[in-house]
């Protein structure tokens, strides 16, 4: 394991200050840095030290730093909603790592939050965070209602929406023959049409059943494949009725990855919280009270927006409950370098990539897609 080399500590000081700094300085500046360890730097001095106040209110923690200024304008909210059963030891674990959320109850009666609440539009009302979906069993009785942390981080250079369905071919088979004598009977016009379409389908019936009676018979006897032999002689094929149908919404998916790289001490632990965050709501809780391990208390939900500013940005879609299915770390691009320890914890990677995976829990319907899904 390297520490941090002195090229990257010239670019790390060159990021410290507000503009491009001459060789002697950033040699002298990154000099300093080795001296006391690539991040231990007092805050009275330290350049970045304006960035270390939460500009968004959005979140209790947020990656960049300088998340919610005028060049960081966009950037993405993640809200952890916990299973009722593992609200309470939910909430001493978010306080204790410092991304927890505090509630309350307003004068309405709902359920209100300590952290600032993002616009519907413009000049819109405030969301209402934690709400239940409306396509789902857990609609009326729902089992994931307190918001118990939110992480905020900057917009992902692209991002993406998946819809998609499941049509698939069918065999209806006599269903299908059916369904067609039918329509064919009531569609004719006049009692003599409407006998004559009705006789018809009836004679398909009959046919079929006979040379199901007879196939059955023969194949019984150890004669193979007689419905084939029927039809390479007679040619004369059964028709499947196939049809192509309409089956099931698949849920979307959605995945994003956000390179993290600290450009100062505060950074470097707000990173290692973030990760902890999106680790721990992904995994579930045992139950050992009642069931003696048996059972687990399923893993909390996450609610995401996209925002600009103080606003959702409804130009992008709009993401209802999502479970966390996969969280993938890589510390180090190749070279795994760390920042000279400047805490009891460890010494800090430079570089650390975070890809998140999510599945929405609730299915897309024509209403939801007009409400901006």
């Amino acid at each position: 394991m390297a520490s941090i080399k002195l090229g990257q500590l010239l670019s790390i000081a060159s990021r410290f200050s507000g503009n491009a700094l001459s060789s002697q300085q950033s040699k002298a500046a990154a000099s300093n840095l080795l001296k006391q360890s690539p991040l231990e730097i007092p805050d009275a001095k330290e350049p970045t030290s304006h960035m270390k106040a939460n500009t968004l209110s959005f979140a209790p923690i947020q990656f960049p730093s300088d998340l919610g200024n005028d060049e960081q304008g966009h950037f993405m909210i993640f809200y952890s909603i916990s299973n009722k059963h593992s609200a309470l030891s939910d909430k001493k674990n978010m306080s204790k790592l410092g991304i927890g959320v505090n509630s309350g109850v307003d004068s309405g009666g709902e359920t209100s939050y300590s952290v600032s609440q993002l616009k519907s539009s413009r000049d819109g009302d405030t969301i209402q965070i934690g709400k239940t979906p409306k396509n789902s069993i857990t609609a009326k009785s729902p089992t994931h209602t307190q918001v118990t942390g939110a992480v905020a981080l900057y917009m992902p250079p692209s991002i993406k929406a998946e819809y998609s369905v499941n049509n698939g071919p069918s065999d209806t088979g006599l269903g299908g023959l059916a369904v067609r004598t039918f329509a064919e009977t009531t569609s004719a016009s006049g009692t003599e049409a409407q006998t004559q379409a009705f006789l018809k389908g009836v004679g398909g019936f009959a046919l079929q059943a006979a040379k199901n009676l007879g196939v059955g018979v023969a194949e019984a006897a150890g004669l193979g494949d007689v419905s084939g032999a029927i039809s390479k002689v007679t040619g004369f094929a059964e028709n499947p009725f196939t049809e192509v149908v309409f089956e099931k919404v698949n849920n979307r998916d959605f995945s994003y990855t956000f390179n993290l790289q600290a450009r100062s001490q505060k950074e470097v632990q707000d990173i290692n919280k973030i990760i902890t965050f999106f680790k721990y709501h992904m995994m579930p809780e045992m139950e050992n009270d009642v069931s003696g391990g048996r059972y687990f208390k399923v893993p909390s939900e996450f609610e995401i927006h996209y925002a600009y500013n103080d606003q959702v940005n409804n130009y992008l879609n709009k993401i209802s409950r999502c479970v966390l299915t996969n969280t993938s770390v890589v510390y180090g691009d190749g070279d795994f370098t760390t920042f000279r320890q400047f805490d009891p914890t460890g010494a800090a990677p430079v570089n650390i990539k975070m890809t998140l995976a999510f599945t929405e829990t609730e299915i897309m319907t024509k209403e939801r897609i007009m409400e901006g899904y």
